[in-house]
């Protein structure tokens, strides 16, 4: 049976509202960690996340606390981490909705809202920063009580000093009802997977049902592999061995696997004997890339280490997908697949920082789907597998559901900028000053422009939230660059037809800004198939070859700029244009 003093909850909030810290600060008030080894950010193992002050990972802690286990869940706040925090709700029983009173309610406080009241989960609106200069806690509590449709303020906290953290752990123990358990037999819910060098895979699990002890023999149910488990035990933040689990609690076991991708998020656990009889529990899918982009080593010696460091990343990253794949002018790359741009830089850092490889990142891309004429569907994603346009029935790109939450002095500025960027208005709301404005857009420009040119037309005041939303058919074509006469294939771009002009035109302006004058003139021009929709040119350097001359026939002067002319067509023949990595992330930005 499952114990009624278990409490499993997670804490939401949009990115950068001090969840991590409020963590920190509960781990503190409860014991769990001695004050003078509490370290910012103490659940973020990565460097990366506490430099940026994000949570990449999830990580669970167990607390004791007057008598109580707290089971507590910290997510990523970051829209490109979605799937995770959908599946880390999954394993509570309520959450405590935390918003910034600096900031009051953002697009993402809205989303994870709506993704835990479909979970059916129990809300406890907090707000935090409350002594902070900048905080507007009236706004803040009068939005939030909006949101929720509530009869009473919030809790107001403030993670950095710890005030209102007591009260809001008691809240937690009173308002937040313990798991319930339906049945006796074993079922677990895996929420997450990390793996160790010598341990192997380490599945993160939330007991639904039953009792897990060491050397149970488990399957899990939608990749059917199986396993012994070899260690049980809780987080307290460390691993901690216990004898047993029981229903309702979180915990981790030991599956001694050596790859990730045979432990799936959202899968469930049952005992190996009882599989036919277990019903897998609701909600699961395989995570699928949203943003793909072609790597290549700086340096082209390094491509085996560049794929050797990707598959160590991949150990604890199941998100990524890689394919290997060749460029005539580049050399050896690797196609990679993220859940989006923030997952992507954060990989190129990692690359950069703890493999020592710089990395040419060229331009990402989304996933495309096209009929041809003899009806086979085609999906890709590189625009070197973009069929020829002429056998080409139907095109489709994929479309992203856009939450924008921005202050009300903005939104005419927001609405255009989503309009110019092909969305379609879906609807608009209003939060005390604050404005919901809800778009389909094509995913393509969300990843590419919406994040930047939101945060310029809004004054950073707006932020942002979406998800993938299915399929618009779209008159797709595709844009070659060619330098020196020369298609330059890791440039070539998928796009629009209607815009395919401006996109061109973009293009060799930011390529002719971006790339060194050189000895040689370099043409630069922007392609559909063999007509040339755009072109820029980037002159050469001239050497003064006759200002050594004083006085004399002026044919000598003709005849050594005859000289440099036929020298410089030759350079133009047989010269390589030498490109530096701003040429690729001009072609992104354009």
């Amino acid at each position: 049976m499952s114990d009624p003093k278990i409490r499993n909850f997670s804490i939401i909030a949009h990115i950068d509202a001090g969840k991590s810290t409020l963590a920190d600060r509960m781990l503190e008030v409860t014991g769990t960690v001695d004050a003078d080894k509490i370290v910012p950010q103490l659940l973020d193992s990565n460097p990366i996340e506490r430099e940026r002050g994000i949570t990449i990972k999830l990580a669970p802690v167990t607390m004791f606390y007057q008598g109580y286990t707290l089971n507590l869940i910290d997510t990523p706040g970051h829209v490109d981490f979605n799937y995770e925090v959908e599946r880390a709700l999954q394993a509570c029983e309520g959450a405590v909705l935390l918003v910034d009173a600096t900031k009051g309610v953002q697009a993402q406080t809205v989303a994870n809202l709506r993704l835990a009241k479909n979970l059916g989960l129990k809300i406890i609106p907090v707000i935090n920063k409350v002594d902070a200069p900048l905080a507007d806690t009236p706004a803040a509590i009068r939005q939030v009580r909006q949101l929720l449709h509530l009869d009473q303020d919030p809790l107001l906290v403030s993670a950095k000093t710890g005030e209102g953290v007591k009260g809001l752990l008691d809240s937690i123990i009173n308002t937040l009802p313990p798991p319930s358990i339906e049945t006796n037999d074993f079922k677990a819910f895996v929420f997450n997977s990390v793996f160790d060098t010598h341990l192997g895979v380490i599945a993160f699990v939330k007991l639904v049902s039953g009792v897990l002890q060491k050397n149970n023999n488990l399957t899990f149910l939608s990749s059917n592999q199986s396993i012994v488990a070899g260690d049980i035990g809780v987080f307290s933040p460390l691993r901690t061995s216990t004898k047993e689990l029981t229903a309702g609690n979180v915990g981790y076991i030991i599956t001694g696997l050596k790859d990730i991708r045979r432990v799936l998020v959202g899968d469930t656990l049952s005992i190996s004997s009882k599989i036919k009889d277990t019903t897998p529990l609701p909600g699961f899918r395989k995570v699928h890339p949203n943003v793909y982009l072609d790597m290549y080593p700086a340096d082209g010696s390094q491509y085996r280490d560049l794929v050797d460091a990707l598959e160590k990343l991949k150990l604890n990253d199941s998100a990524i997908t890689t394919q290997g794949i060749n460029s005539p002018i580049l050399g050896q790359g690797v196609k990679v697949g993220f859940l989006g741009l923030l997952h992507s830089e954060v990989v190129g850092e990692r690359l950069d920082r703890e493999f020592g490889l710089p990395v040419i990142a060229v331009s990402p891309s989304v996933e495309y789907k096209v009929v041809l004429r003899t009806g086979e569907e085609k999906i890709f994603s590189s625009p070197a597998d973009f069929p020829d346009y002429a056998q080409v029935s139907q095109g489709f790109e994929p479309l992203a559901a856009v939450k924008i939450v921005v202050t009300s002095p903005y939104v005419g500025s927001v609405m255009q900028l989503c309009q110019d960027l092909r969305g379609t208005l879906i609807n608009v709301s209003y939060l005390d000053q604050l404005v919901e404005v809800d778009y389909f857009l094509p995913l393509i420009e969300v990843i590419t422009s919406l994040h930047d040119n939101l945060k310029s037309v809004s004054q950073g005041f707006a932020s942002l939230d979406y998800e993938i939303s299915g399929w618009q058919e779209a008159d797709l074509v595709k844009l070659d660059v060619l330098l020196n006469h020369e298609v330059f294939s890791p440039m070539s771009v998928i796009t629009v037809k209607e815009k395919s002009y401006y996109k061109a035109k973009a293009i060799a302006e930011k390529l002719k800004e971006a790339i060194p004058r050189q000895q040689f003139e370099i043409p630069i021009q922007v392609a559909i198939g063999s007509q040339v929709v755009s072109r820029e040119t980037v002159k050469a350097y001239r050497k003064d070859v006759d200002a050594k001359l004083h006085g004399g026939d002026f044919t000598r002067n003709l005849k050594l700029l005859e000289k440099q002319k036929k020298g410089k067509a030759r350079m133009k023949q047989f010269g390589r244009v030498q490109l530096p990595q701003e040429a690729f992330l001009a072609v992104v930005k354009a």
